[in-house]
């Protein structure tokens, strides 16, 4: 598991208010405890003798409240009594207070046990209750399982540790396993605490009565422990990158990543360098975990200070893999997907079984170019056969993994791993076991009203909360009582015979109760049917024509007290609902009717969909079916309750869309797409831009791009002009063949390359297998014409037939400036240039007057009549060089510029406007 630290969010605000509200005794103790109640669904498990851990922790808790010393305040907070599933689920059910014992007793026996275990959330909720005047405080967490909200309990000990009061988290694991409870000795180690695990209802007692006794801790002291400490887990998967943030203070000359156990800082490579950045340093930064696994330590090292923060990381065995290929036919494309560390460098190739690593033929693709989707097409061998699909090294000497297939014969792949499944090996150990919080099947009996006849019946009920299973019960045969076993939750329960009276009646089934039900007569005029209380999401349904997936667009939570009542709520905006910008927007709606079976809901999100936003659904197996429109746009949606897995997207599409065309073929993507002004975008274009490889310096090429994920290739663009970097647009989740040509220079740049709607689609194109690779014999390529290096207050260059001149920075290069001419013959009057700087592999460019760029590409600053701009999501030092090069740099006129003009064409717009439009400063 990687671990992330949480800001709680309105939870901490509801606290927060309540502290304003709180007795005054409260507000001046020296001294404070909040107990922290676990009400997750795994609390009904039964200990020895048959009585449900619930039922203990309610009778033992209640003890506890009254024994305790009631002159400390006391908070109570409980988690998962609400909902299944969900991880918000945490309540203050007392603030911190002196309380009345018999009150408190009373409000957590109301509690029933159904949802998650989110710890590390009410840990944080705990601490933001603790009193500003007190000195130290204690939190006591009863809990009988782990985490199971995916987030870190361990790093969020170690921060309340460092918040300046003396804080102690003691953990009452009630039957958790040895196993369990040194999963959870951190928090209780981080922060000086006891971590007991009691395992009956009198050892749970004794832990709580040892908790009350401890002695008040001493004051903090005034230097904290650490300096510094990052947020991640304990383990990490070789070769894989990281994105890491740390608590601390650090610059970007700074160093930090992974160590052997115990040893120094080693030498700079991808698992450890230069934080880089801003002032402060970069922060979050990636690191790849080492390649070998073992025991290693995540340090972060400052200049004058050595090293600061040092946590132990485990690097496991990498979980890489291929999805199995079979037979696919000789020379033709086919589709795979694979696992892997996708590194600079890195290739998937095909080879012949027993070649050696670099020995491999045909095609070959780029796993860092397609790590967003970890899925490519190539293009088979001629010659049938068995292959292998390889991933290799950067250095083409390791396969890393592979797998066989074959080539125009039959292939049996008996190897039943598939990348799922090596996810899922991946998944972190600290992790709480899957299921842990899965309610125990209750038994019910069900009965007729004694005043009715005593005849058999025939009996069903029908879950009714979002959050449970949608099958229904329904026994064979009539019989006069009905008895089953059922998952817990609120069921509508009927009971028929011909055409005598109906029964029906909702009942709610939970464990700990006498689950024996008399069910009504109902009559005609008063049907029972469900509410729409709960939570719910809204998926996009794209049209058949449209290759995309269904997007979460909206999750919705829905308030209605009973069937026919006001319907209320508020809505969530996704990431795919109107782009990164809007992801997270919450509201209210503005008007919600249910009228003749259809609902209609309408809300306004605000920028970039300004018009008022309408869902209009009607009944569709458990959900509802509908469109979501603002203005004249609309997209067809499926409202799903936030319990369920929705029916695939070809049961949607059928339901909104009608049944599929005769020739459709699904090829869908799994790269989401965005809302734009309340359309589906997922056929949109988002702007591309293609490079040369480093190694070949500044020679142009001319470049095309095929679509190859259509039922028929289609060209996506051609040009026939020399261009070391090209900038178009092309459909977002669309895959294409992509070529760089230049015959003269003897350069051949291929690779394969699929769009990612939200990303930064800036693709290097590597030489061609099998090319000659014409000047990057010359490792930096002929066409570099400065190199500053071993001078930190960096190297003057003037280079005179560009006019250009400037302070390159230290480790910077420069190229061979050049005046770019059209194919039509049209010269420009002003030079371009690159500067360019490696860092672990990757190549980080600004440049100065690039061609066809595009807004959406990144800054732009002037330079005089120039342009300075560089591509976004690069490092972040290049805010810092970008200012830099743009205090030192000119551009004087020479004969070429006086005497050359470029005829651009601006769209009727004017020369400010258009600068206005390419975001120039």
């Amino acid at each position: 598991m990687r671990g992330r630290l949480k800001t709680f969010g309105r939870a901490a605000l509801v606290s927060a208010a309540a502290t304003l509200a709180m007795p005054l005794v409260a507000q001046e103790a020296d001294s404070a405890s909040i107990l922290i109640y676990d009400a997750s669904g795994s609390m009904w498990g039964q200990l020895d003798g048959g009585i449900s851990k619930v039922e203990i922790a309610r009778e033992v808790i209640g003890d506890f409240f009254v024994s305790r010393d009631n002159s400390i305040p006391l908070g109570v907070i409980a988690y998962g009594h609400n909902r299944r599933g969900d991880c918000s689920d945490i309540e203050v059910v007392a603030n911190v207070g002196i309380n009345d014992p018999a009150g408190l007793s009373s409000s957590l026996n109301r509690l029933n046990p159904r949802g998650m275990t989110p710890i590390t959330d009410a840990l944080s909720l705990a601490a933001s209750m603790i009193p500003p005047t007190a000195e130290s405080a204690d939190i006591i967490l009863v809990t009988d399982g782990l985490e199971t909200c995916e987030a870190d309990p361990c790093a969020l000990a170690a921060q309340l540790a460092n918040e300046g009061i003396a804080i102690r988290a003691h953990v009452v694991g009630f039957g958790l396993t040895r196993e369990e409870g040194e999963v959870m000795a951190c928090v209780a180690d981080a922060t000086g605490g006891l971590l007991l695990t009691p395992q009956t209802g009198q050892e749970l007692a004794d832990a709580l009565r040892q908790v009350a006794q401890v002695e008040p801790a001493p004051a903090p002291e005034p230097e904290p422990v650490a300096e510094a400490f990052f947020d991640m887990g304990p383990k990490a998967e070789a070769g894989h990158d990281y994105r890491i943030s740390f608590q601390g203070s650090a610059r970007n000359v700074d160093y930090a990543g992974f160590t052997r156990r115990g040893e120094e800082a080693p030498d700079v490579s991808p698992s450890y360098g230069v934080l880089g950045g801003g002032e402060t340093g970069n922060n979050p930064f990636t690191r790849t975990a080492p390649s070998e696994p073992g025991e290693y330590d995540l340090i972060l090292a400052v200049t004058g200070q050595g090293i600061i923060a040092r946590q132990p990381i485990e690097v496991v065995p990498p979980s890489n893999g291929f999805d199995a290929v079979g037979s696919v036919e000789p020379d033709k494309r086919f589709q795979f997907t694979w696992r892997g560390p996708n590194q600079v460098g890195q290739r998937i190739v095909i080879a012949r079984p027993a070649a050696a690593p670099a020995d491999y033929v045909g095609d070959w693709g780029a796993p860092f170019s397609n790590r967003k989707t970890q899925t490519m097409r190539l293009r088979a061998p001629k010659e049938p056969g068995l292959y292998e699909l390889r991933y290799i090294s950067g250095n083409s000497q390791e396969i890393l993994f592979s797998r066989a297939f074959g080539v125009g014969v039959p292939y049996e792949d008996r190897d039943g791993i598939n990348t799922a499944d090596l996810a899922a090996q991946a998944a972190a150990a600290t992790q709480a076991a899957p299921g842990q919080d899965d309610l125990p099947m209750v038994p019910a009996t069900f009965r007729l009203p004694p005043d009715y006849p005593q005849e058999p019946h025939e009996w069903s009920a029908i879950p009714l909360d979002p959050d449970m299973s949608p099958e229904a019960w329904a026994p064979s045969g009539k019989t006069i009582i009905g008895e089953g076993v059922f998952e817990p939750g609120r069921y509508e329960v009927t009971a028929n015979w011909g055409p005598k009276d109906t029964f029906k009646g909702v009942v709610e089934i939970l464990p700990g109760q006498d689950n024996d039900f008399v069910i009504p007569v109902m009559s005609e005029e008063d049907p029972i049917v469900p509410t729409l209380d709960g939570p719910w999401q809204v998926l996009g349904v794209p049209p058949y024509q449209v290759q995309a997936g269904a997007d979460r667009l909206l999750t919705l939570a829905l308030e209605q007290a009973s069937p026919g009542a006001p319907i209320d709520g508020s809505w969530t905006a996704q990431d795919m609902l109107a782009g990164p910008q809007a992801a997270g927007r919450e509201g209210t709606f503005t008007s919600t009717t249910f009228e003749n079976g259809a609902l209609r809901m309408t809300f306004t999100v605000g920028d970039p969909i300004l018009e008022p936003m309408t869902l209009y659904l009607t009944p569709y197996e458990i959900g509802y079916a509908g469109t979501l429109s603002a203005g004249a746009m609309g997209i067809s949606v499926v409202m799903w309750p936030g319990g369920y897995t929705p029916p695939s997207l070809a049961e949607m599409r059928e339901a909104v869309h009608g049944p599929a065309p005769g020739d459709f073929v699904d090829m869908t993507s799994s790269a989401p797409q965005p809302m734009q002004a309340g359309e589906a975008a997922a056929a949109a274009n988002v702007p591309v831009r293609l490079r040369t490889p480093f190694e070949i310096g500044d020679v142009g090429v001319q470049w095309s791009a095929i679509r190859t994920d259509m039922q028929e290739l289609n060209v996506a663009f051609a040009s026939s002009d020399l261009e070391t970097s090209f900038v178009t647009e092309l459909a977002a989740g669309g895959t294409y063949e992509v070529e760089g040509v230049n015959s003269d220079a003897g350069i051949y740049l291929a690779d394969t390359i699929t769009i990612d709607p939200k990303g930064r689609n800036d693709f290097e194109i590597p030489m061609a297998q099998g090319r000659d690779s014409g000047p990057s014999e010359t490792g930096l390529g002929d066409d570099v014409a400065f190199v500053c290096k071993d001078t930190p207050p960096g190297c003057p260059v003037s280079h005179a037939e560009s006019g250009i001149s400037l302070r390159l920075p230290n480790d910077w290069s420069m190229s061979e400036p050049y005046f770019y001419e059209t194919a039509g013959g049209a010269g420009s009057g002003l030079p371009t240039a690159s500067f360019f700087w490696e860092s672990f592999g990757t190549v980080n460019t600004i440049e100065l007057n690039p061609r066809q760029w595009l807004e959406s590409n990144g800054r732009c600053g002037t330079v005089g009549t120039s342009q300075l701009c560089y591509m976004r999501g690069q490092d972040m030092m290049l805010d810092v060089v970008f200012e830099m090069i743009r205090d030192t740099l000119s551009v004087a006129p020479t004969d070429l510029q006086e005497e050359t003009t470029l005829p651009v064409d601006l769209g009727g717009m004017s020369p400010e406007e258009f600068m206005t439009r390419l975001g120039v400063n």
